[in-house]
Protein backbone atom coordinates (compact mmCIF):
# COMPACT_ATOMS: atom_id res chain seq x y z
CA UNK A 1 0.00 0.00 0.00
CA UNK A 2 0.93 3.76 -0.61
CA UNK A 3 2.18 6.42 2.31
CA UNK A 4 -1.68 6.98 3.87
CA UNK A 5 -2.81 9.95 5.82
CA UNK A 6 -4.55 9.21 8.80
CA UNK A 7 -7.65 11.29 10.79
CA UNK A 8 -9.78 10.31 13.26
CA UNK A 9 -12.24 12.98 13.74
CA UNK A 10 -14.25 13.68 16.90
CA UNK A 11 -17.95 14.91 14.81
CA UNK A 12 -19.50 14.57 12.09
CA UNK A 13 -18.79 18.22 11.12
CA UNK A 14 -15.36 17.51 10.88
CA UNK A 15 -15.49 14.60 9.15
CA UNK A 16 -16.90 16.04 6.23
CA UNK A 17 -14.96 18.36 5.93
CA UNK A 18 -11.95 16.39 6.01
CA UNK A 19 -13.25 14.29 3.31
CA UNK A 20 -14.49 17.69 1.17
CA UNK A 21 -10.88 18.74 1.36
CA UNK A 22 -9.11 15.57 0.12
CA UNK A 23 -10.43 14.50 -3.53
CA UNK A 24 -8.99 11.13 -2.46
CA UNK A 25 -9.80 9.98 0.82
CA UNK A 26 -11.91 7.59 1.76
CA UNK A 27 -14.04 6.66 5.02
CA UNK A 28 -12.99 4.51 7.34
CA UNK A 29 -15.79 2.38 9.30
CA UNK A 30 -15.32 -0.80 9.89
CA UNK A 31 -12.97 -1.66 7.29
CA UNK A 32 -13.80 -5.13 6.26
CA UNK A 33 -13.82 -4.42 2.97
CA UNK A 34 -11.95 -1.08 2.70
CA UNK A 35 -8.56 -2.66 3.79
CA UNK A 36 -9.03 -5.70 1.83
CA UNK A 37 -9.43 -3.17 -1.11
CA UNK A 38 -6.43 -0.89 -0.29
CA UNK A 39 -4.03 -4.09 -0.19
CA UNK A 40 -5.30 -4.92 -3.73
CA UNK A 41 -4.41 -2.07 -4.73
CA UNK A 42 -6.88 0.72 -4.48
CA UNK A 43 -5.23 4.18 -3.85
CA UNK A 44 -6.07 6.51 -0.46
CA UNK A 45 -4.63 9.60 0.39
CA UNK A 46 -6.47 10.08 3.23
CA UNK A 47 -8.15 7.84 5.61
CA UNK A 48 -10.84 9.18 7.48
CA UNK A 49 -11.94 7.23 10.73
CA UNK A 50 -15.64 7.57 11.49
CA UNK A 51 -15.30 5.00 14.53
CA UNK A 52 -16.20 6.79 17.81
CA UNK A 53 -18.52 9.14 17.05
CA UNK A 54 -20.63 9.10 18.83
CA UNK A 55 -23.97 10.16 17.03
CA UNK A 56 -22.97 7.16 14.00
CA UNK A 57 -23.24 4.77 17.09
CA UNK A 58 -27.03 5.46 17.93
CA UNK A 59 -29.02 2.08 17.80
CA UNK A 60 -32.18 3.55 19.73
CA UNK A 61 -36.38 3.23 18.76
CA UNK A 62 -38.20 6.28 19.29
CA UNK A 63 -41.21 7.19 21.14
CA UNK A 64 -42.94 6.54 17.77
CA UNK A 65 -41.38 3.27 16.94
CA UNK A 66 -38.99 4.80 14.34
CA UNK A 67 -35.53 2.93 14.66
CA UNK A 68 -32.31 4.77 13.77
CA UNK A 69 -29.24 2.30 13.27
CA UNK A 70 -25.86 4.65 13.32
CA UNK A 71 -23.75 3.75 10.55
CA UNK A 72 -21.01 2.63 13.23
CA UNK A 73 -23.16 -0.29 14.53
CA UNK A 74 -21.65 -3.11 14.38
CA UNK A 75 -23.49 -6.29 13.30
CA UNK A 76 -22.79 -8.14 15.79
CA UNK A 77 -24.42 -5.43 17.80
CA UNK A 78 -27.37 -5.68 15.49
CA UNK A 79 -27.87 -9.36 15.99
CA UNK A 80 -27.87 -9.33 19.72
CA UNK A 81 -29.96 -6.50 20.76
CA UNK A 82 -33.27 -7.58 22.38
CA UNK A 83 -35.48 -5.29 20.72
CA UNK A 84 -34.26 -5.62 16.92
CA UNK A 85 -34.90 -9.43 17.48
CA UNK A 86 -38.22 -9.17 19.03
CA UNK A 87 -39.27 -6.68 16.56
CA UNK A 88 -37.53 -7.13 13.48
CA UNK A 89 -35.75 -10.73 13.31
CA UNK A 90 -35.49 -10.94 10.16
CA UNK A 91 -33.12 -8.40 10.45
CA UNK A 92 -31.10 -9.28 13.25
CA UNK A 93 -31.00 -12.73 11.75
CA UNK A 94 -29.08 -11.35 8.25
CA UNK A 95 -26.97 -8.97 10.42
CA UNK A 96 -25.60 -11.77 12.60
CA UNK A 97 -24.58 -13.99 9.00
CA UNK A 98 -22.35 -11.38 7.75
CA UNK A 99 -19.07 -13.57 7.67
CA UNK A 100 -17.39 -14.55 11.41
CA UNK A 101 -17.72 -13.43 14.74
CA UNK A 102 -14.65 -11.49 14.14
CA UNK A 103 -15.53 -10.01 11.24
CA UNK A 104 -19.01 -8.70 12.46
CA UNK A 105 -17.40 -7.47 15.39
CA UNK A 106 -15.96 -4.86 13.35
CA UNK A 107 -18.26 -4.68 10.44
CA UNK A 108 -20.74 -2.16 10.28
CA UNK A 109 -24.04 -1.55 8.97
CA UNK A 110 -22.89 1.64 7.07
CA UNK A 111 -20.28 0.03 5.12
CA UNK A 112 -22.41 -3.09 4.73
CA UNK A 113 -24.72 -0.87 2.60
CA UNK A 114 -22.41 1.47 1.17
CA UNK A 115 -19.90 -1.56 -0.23
CA UNK A 116 -23.08 -1.80 -2.62
CA UNK A 117 -22.49 -6.07 -2.73
CA UNK A 118 -25.30 -7.48 -4.72
CA UNK A 119 -24.81 -10.30 -1.77
CA UNK A 120 -25.03 -7.83 0.86
CA UNK A 121 -27.12 -9.59 3.73
CA UNK A 122 -28.95 -6.50 5.77
CA UNK A 123 -29.93 -4.76 2.65
CA UNK A 124 -33.12 -7.32 1.87
CA UNK A 125 -34.65 -7.09 5.03
CA UNK A 126 -34.20 -3.19 5.29
CA UNK A 127 -35.86 -3.22 1.98
CA UNK A 128 -38.84 -4.78 2.89
CA UNK A 129 -39.02 -2.76 5.64
CA UNK A 130 -38.79 0.71 3.87
CA UNK A 131 -35.78 1.93 5.31
CA UNK A 132 -34.30 5.04 4.07
CA UNK A 133 -30.72 6.44 4.77
CA UNK A 134 -29.66 9.06 6.00
CA UNK A 135 -26.78 10.94 4.34
CA UNK A 136 -24.46 14.17 5.56
CA UNK A 137 -21.65 16.40 3.63
CA UNK A 138 -20.48 19.80 4.60
CA UNK A 139 -23.31 21.02 2.31
CA UNK A 140 -26.28 19.41 4.69
CA UNK A 141 -28.21 16.55 5.25
CA UNK A 142 -30.57 14.59 3.25
CA UNK A 143 -32.74 11.47 3.24
CA UNK A 144 -32.73 9.26 0.26
CA UNK A 145 -35.03 5.38 0.43
CA UNK A 146 -32.37 2.61 0.42
CA UNK A 147 -34.20 0.95 -3.11
CA UNK A 148 -32.34 4.39 -4.71
CA UNK A 149 -28.97 3.99 -2.50
CA UNK A 150 -28.08 1.01 -4.80
CA UNK A 151 -27.16 2.33 -8.00
CA UNK A 152 -25.08 -1.21 -9.73
CA UNK A 153 -22.27 -3.60 -8.43
CA UNK A 154 -20.02 -2.03 -5.84
CA UNK A 155 -22.21 1.51 -7.07
CA UNK A 156 -24.28 3.98 -4.73
CA UNK A 157 -25.97 7.15 -4.73
CA UNK A 158 -23.34 8.67 -2.61
CA UNK A 159 -22.06 12.13 -4.06
CA UNK A 160 -18.49 13.57 -3.62
CA UNK A 161 -17.76 14.21 -0.12
CA UNK A 162 -21.07 12.45 1.48
CA UNK A 163 -20.99 10.21 4.46
CA UNK A 164 -24.25 7.83 5.30
CA UNK A 165 -25.02 8.63 9.19
CA UNK A 166 -28.11 6.79 9.89
CA UNK A 167 -29.91 3.72 8.68
CA UNK A 168 -33.47 4.99 9.31
CA UNK A 169 -36.52 1.82 9.48
CA UNK A 170 -39.89 3.68 9.63
CA UNK A 171 -42.16 3.26 13.05
CA UNK A 172 -44.94 2.12 10.14
CA UNK A 173 -42.93 -0.93 9.31
CA UNK A 174 -43.43 -2.48 13.15
CA UNK A 175 -47.00 -3.96 12.36
CA UNK A 176 -44.98 -6.33 9.46
CA UNK A 177 -43.66 -9.79 10.50
CA UNK A 178 -40.11 -10.59 9.23
CA UNK A 179 -38.26 -13.17 7.83
CA UNK A 180 -34.84 -13.88 5.99
CA UNK A 181 -33.19 -16.78 4.43
CA UNK A 182 -30.47 -17.15 2.96
CA UNK A 183 -28.53 -20.06 1.10
CA UNK A 184 -24.38 -20.42 1.23
CA UNK A 185 -21.41 -23.14 0.31
CA UNK A 186 -20.70 -23.71 3.47
CA UNK A 187 -22.66 -22.67 6.83
CA UNK A 188 -21.02 -20.30 9.10
CA UNK A 189 -19.40 -17.26 7.26
CA UNK A 190 -19.74 -17.66 3.60
CA UNK A 191 -21.39 -15.00 1.04
CA UNK A 192 -25.08 -16.04 -0.18
CA UNK A 193 -25.36 -17.75 -2.91
CA UNK A 194 -29.27 -16.51 -2.76
CA UNK A 195 -30.72 -14.71 0.16
CA UNK A 196 -34.47 -13.55 0.25
CA UNK A 197 -36.25 -11.23 2.85
CA UNK A 198 -39.86 -10.96 3.19
CA UNK A 199 -42.14 -8.81 5.71
CA UNK A 200 -46.14 -9.46 5.66
CA UNK A 201 -48.83 -7.78 7.57
CA UNK A 202 -51.97 -9.29 8.18
CA UNK A 203 -53.91 -5.94 9.18
CA UNK A 204 -52.93 -4.83 6.19
CA UNK A 205 -52.79 -8.07 3.19
CA UNK A 206 -49.71 -6.22 2.40
CA UNK A 207 -46.66 -8.54 1.49
CA UNK A 208 -43.09 -7.04 0.63
CA UNK A 209 -40.26 -9.20 -0.93
CA UNK A 210 -36.82 -8.68 -1.80
CA UNK A 211 -33.82 -10.73 -2.98
CA UNK A 212 -30.33 -10.13 -2.35
CA UNK A 213 -27.30 -11.76 -5.00
CA UNK A 214 -29.47 -12.51 -8.18
CA UNK A 215 -28.95 -8.84 -9.92
CA UNK A 216 -26.21 -6.16 -10.09
CA UNK A 217 -28.14 -4.68 -7.01
CA UNK A 218 -30.82 -6.30 -4.07
CA UNK A 219 -34.02 -5.68 -5.64
CA UNK A 220 -36.93 -4.64 -3.67
CA UNK A 221 -40.36 -5.98 -5.23
CA UNK A 222 -43.61 -4.02 -5.83
CA UNK A 223 -45.97 -4.93 -2.72
CA UNK A 224 -48.62 -7.66 -3.38
CA UNK A 225 -51.78 -6.61 -1.34
CA UNK A 226 -54.64 -8.55 -0.43
CA UNK A 227 -52.78 -11.27 1.20
CA UNK A 228 -54.92 -12.82 3.54
CA UNK A 229 -53.75 -15.44 6.39
CA UNK A 230 -56.36 -17.79 5.01
CA UNK A 231 -55.18 -17.75 1.27
CA UNK A 232 -53.92 -21.33 -0.01
CA UNK A 233 -49.91 -20.87 1.09
CA UNK A 234 -48.82 -22.64 -1.68
CA UNK A 235 -50.77 -20.21 -4.35
CA UNK A 236 -49.22 -17.30 -1.97
CA UNK A 237 -45.67 -18.60 -2.47
CA UNK A 238 -46.18 -19.04 -6.45
CA UNK A 239 -46.89 -15.68 -6.64
CA UNK A 240 -43.79 -14.20 -4.70
CA UNK A 241 -41.71 -16.34 -7.06
CA UNK A 242 -43.24 -15.39 -10.55
CA UNK A 243 -42.89 -11.38 -9.09
CA UNK A 244 -39.65 -12.54 -8.08
CA UNK A 245 -38.25 -14.55 -11.24
CA UNK A 246 -39.73 -11.93 -13.40
CA UNK A 247 -37.49 -8.80 -11.68
CA UNK A 248 -34.12 -10.48 -10.70
CA UNK A 249 -31.35 -11.18 -13.65
CA UNK A 250 -28.87 -13.86 -12.09
CA UNK A 251 -25.48 -14.32 -13.52
CA UNK A 252 -23.38 -17.78 -13.41
CA UNK A 253 -20.48 -17.20 -11.49
CA UNK A 254 -18.04 -19.56 -9.14
CA UNK A 255 -20.46 -19.75 -6.89
CA UNK A 256 -23.54 -21.01 -8.05
CA UNK A 257 -25.29 -20.95 -11.94
CA UNK A 258 -28.41 -18.71 -12.81
CA UNK A 259 -30.23 -21.63 -13.75
CA UNK A 260 -29.63 -22.45 -9.78
CA UNK A 261 -30.68 -19.24 -8.42
CA UNK A 262 -33.57 -19.48 -9.99
CA UNK A 263 -34.94 -22.24 -8.92
CA UNK A 264 -33.65 -21.74 -5.43
CA UNK A 265 -35.49 -18.28 -5.70
CA UNK A 266 -38.75 -20.21 -6.13
CA UNK A 267 -38.04 -22.88 -2.94
CA UNK A 268 -37.04 -19.60 -0.50
CA UNK A 269 -40.56 -17.98 -1.69
CA UNK A 270 -42.45 -20.78 -0.90
CA UNK A 271 -40.99 -20.68 2.52
CA UNK A 272 -41.93 -17.20 3.27
CA UNK A 273 -45.12 -17.80 2.59
CA UNK A 274 -45.36 -20.35 4.91
CA UNK A 275 -43.48 -18.75 7.23
CA UNK A 276 -45.18 -15.45 7.35
CA UNK A 277 -48.62 -16.46 6.70
CA UNK A 278 -48.69 -19.33 9.43
CA UNK A 279 -46.66 -17.89 12.18
CA UNK A 280 -47.52 -15.14 15.00
CA UNK A 281 -44.22 -13.31 14.95
CA UNK A 282 -41.90 -12.89 12.25
CA UNK A 283 -39.50 -15.66 11.13
CA UNK A 284 -35.28 -15.12 10.67
CA UNK A 285 -34.10 -18.72 9.50
CA UNK A 286 -31.21 -19.82 7.21
CA UNK A 287 -30.74 -22.07 4.28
Amino acid sequence: MNSVRYERPTSIAEACDLLEAEPNATVLAGGTDLVVAMRGGREVNLLIDIKGIPELERLEFAPDGELTIGACVILQRLADESAIKKQYPGLAEAAGMVGSYQVRNRATIGGNLSNASPCADTAPPLLVLGAHMTIVSAKGERSLALHDFFQGVKETALLSGEIVKSVVVPSSSRVFRTAFFKIQRIQGHDLALLSVAGAYSPEQGEFRLAVGSAAPTPVLMPAIQGISPSNNIDEVGERLADKALSAISPIDDVRASAEYRREMTRVLCRRLARTLLQTEEGGCFAA
